[in-house]
């Protein structure tokens, strides 16, 4: 996961804007076999898990006052539960991740050490779990597009009833996700904010930016216009995959950095092939209603927008009473920094640390080896002052390179 050169030791924010930049190719490059694998939500855990479990939630009522009948929801858990029950980590997956999507992250000696805590990673509400127990998909559920819409809101309900009911825990050390699951992390923050101690999102978005809603809108209309999705009610065995690689292959568009891309394609050629052999793999390992209702709740994400913000992001960023650790990427086209409101949370939480993944695979490179590396010494780090009763963050609260705290370096 990490086998490449260590960075210089004065550190990559001490290097000339060219020497890092080139420093961040090399290690993409080397990282790009395992971003792809994690972009399609393949497992790369080698820590050891728990079988799967099933939390029984009985009736699920979402926001809208739609409510699932017998929702289901399954999970697997690293390491050991303590007799305090007070090491508890939640770990929130992407967008096509699963519970499985996290687990690189977990392990001893990893960013979450399971030789200290006990870690759950969950099929969050939407995913297309493959087992027959999980009913919280519309997939899963047999409801299909009956399936009532839902929100990140409602997806952190539905976690933290699986955390207190089935888990009977009553405060967690942290809650940390990546992109969809970074997005559920903030929600938390502002939904249970006495509920962690730290909350950790990777490369996430407080809002949805008007530019990630039009690129998502593209990406289902390429799925909705393909024959097969059938209103969304195609069968089992006849799914719409044309649409849906194609569709998912508009949104990794900007995934990736141009930056990256140069680095990826050597000419035209390369490009019109992988373009090919991703959308056909994409389209086959995706469920695509699933997908589009995960897409709406993400495009309609904004951790302010419940009473009592009523909008104003701010107010929802003071609220925040967890230590807050913010690690997006300058590099994310997806993902905006500064117009998902991630710089703006970073200047009002009252304890905040905001750190610069700085890596050209963009909203990929949580998964780089140098993302890891970043995000492993970041968390490692506050666990510890957690653990030792000592406040606040290790190290500057925004990155050394940037010339200001509300933007990325240009």
């Amino acid at each position: 996961m990490t086998g490449f050169d260590p960075l210089p030791s004065r550190g990559p924010d001490r290097l000339p804007p060219r020497e890092r930049h080139r420093l961040n190719i090399r290690h993409a490059v080397l990282g790009l076999a395992l971003a792809l694998t994690a972009a399609s939500g393949i497992s790369q855990a080698v820590a050891q898990t728990s079988s799967v479990q099933t939390c029984e939630l009985g009736d699920l009522r979402f926001e809208s006052g739609a409510m699932i009948p017998n929702a289901r929801m399954t999970y697997i858990t690293h390491g050991t539960l303590n007799a305090e029950r007070s090491n508890a980590i939640l770990s929130i997956h992407g967008l096509r991740g699963n519970r499985d999507a996290q687990s690189f992250l977990a392990g001893p000696g990893r960013a979450l050490d399971t030789t200290k805590y006990f870690v759950i990673q969950p099929d969050t509400l939407g995913v297309a779990s493959v087992d027959p127990n999980a009913t919280t998909s519309p997939t899963r559920s047999g409801m299909n597009m009956s399936f009532p819409r839902f929100t990140i809101r409602d997806m952190v309900q539905a976690e933290y009833r699986l955390i207190t009911e089935c888990l009977t825990i009553r405060h967690l050390v942290a809650v940390t996700g990546i992109s969809m699951g970074g997005n559920g992390a903030l929600q938390w923050a502002v939904s249970y904010p006495d509920f962690m101690d730290a909350v950790i999102p990777v490369v996430p978005m407080a809002h949805a930016s008007s530019q990630t809603a039009f690129i998502w809108e593209l990406a289902r209309q390429a799925i909705m216009l393909d024959p097969k999705w059938r209103d969304g009610d195609y069968p089992a065995d006849d799914p719409p995959r044309r649409g849906t690689g194609v569709g998912i292959n508009i949104q990794n568009a900007f995934g990736f950095s141009p930056e990256s891309f140069s680095e990826m394609y050597s000419d035209r050629a390369a490009v019109d092939r992988f373009v090919a052999t991703s959308s056909e793999q994409l389209g086959n390992t995706t469920q695509a209603r699933d997908w589009v209702y995960r897409t709406w709740a993400i495009v309609n994400h904004d951790i302010a927008a419940a009473p009592p913000f009523n909008g104003d992001l701010r107010a929802a960023a003071r609220a925040i009473k967890a230590r807050l650790l913010l690690i997006p990427n300058c590099f994310d086209q997806l993902h905006t920094p500064g117009a998902g409101g991630v710089m703006e949370l970073a200047a009002n939480a009252p304890n905040a640390k905001i750190v610069d993944i700085d890596d050209i695979l963009g909203h990929s490179g949580n998964s780089s080896p140098r993302g890891v590396t970043v995000i492993t010494a970041e968390v490692q780090s506050l666990l510890q002052r957690i653990a030792d009763g000592r406040r606040g963050f290790g190290g500057p609260s925004f990155p050394r390179h940037w010339t200001r705290a509300d933007r990325c370096p240009g």
